[in-house]
């Protein structure tokens, strides 16, 4: 089934940040994220080890069709330093009943507001542009920052998921008032 949408914006602004779809000139940046130690130990090992693999990795996972043109990774990119800090991320899990909001930073945008900034801007896009009702977000349990982030941008915790990794974590949902 083809679902028609209207394009999505270019970019979405903030005071301090531009959101913008992934390509294929991220690859050097998509390499130095995945390979964060706290990507590694919040999110999990992609196996991503050179840029070439993170190009392949781009077009493979992430640069593919999807249900929604909003889907998919975005990055998150200063705009008076002009460099990428981290991703927002919208997907369909198989494993949740609701699109998937999530986030990632590289450790220099960590502390700085740059993530609550970006998600917030993502979610008030998603709810209010693009009319979506309900999103879920999941998380480990021993991340209390990212769970408070959630907790403020107005996630009730919704019980536990558990991946097709065995995996178990935080399912959190935000619905649209």
């Amino acid at each position: 089934m083809t679902v028609c949408t209207p394009k999505s914006p270019i970019r979405i602004d903030t005071s301090n940040l531009e959101l913008r779809q992934v390509s294929l000139n991220d690859a050097a940046f998509l390499f130095e994220l995945l390979n964060d130690p706290d990507f590694l130990k919040n999110i999990g090992d992609r196996e991503v080890r050179s840029e070439q693999q993170a190009e392949s990795y781009l077009k493979t996972n992430v640069i593919k069709p999807q249900k929604f043109d909003y889907m998919g990774l975005w990055v998150i990119h200063s705009k008076s330093e002009q460099i990428p800090l981290g991703v927002v991320s919208v997907l369909q899990r198989d494993y949740l009943e609701n699109l998937d909001l999530g986030y990632a930073l590289l450790t220099r945008a960590r502390g700085k507001g740059v993530a609550f900034e970006a998600t917030s801007a993502m979610l008030e896009y998603l709810t209010q542009i693009r009319n979506v009702q309900v999103l879920d977000a999941i998380v480990k349990p021993n991340n209390t920052p990212s769970r408070r982030l959630l907790e403020k941008l107005g996630f009730d915790t919704d019980g536990m998921v558990t991946t097709p990794e065995n995996e178990q974590l935080c399912l959190y949902r935000y619905r649209k008032v």
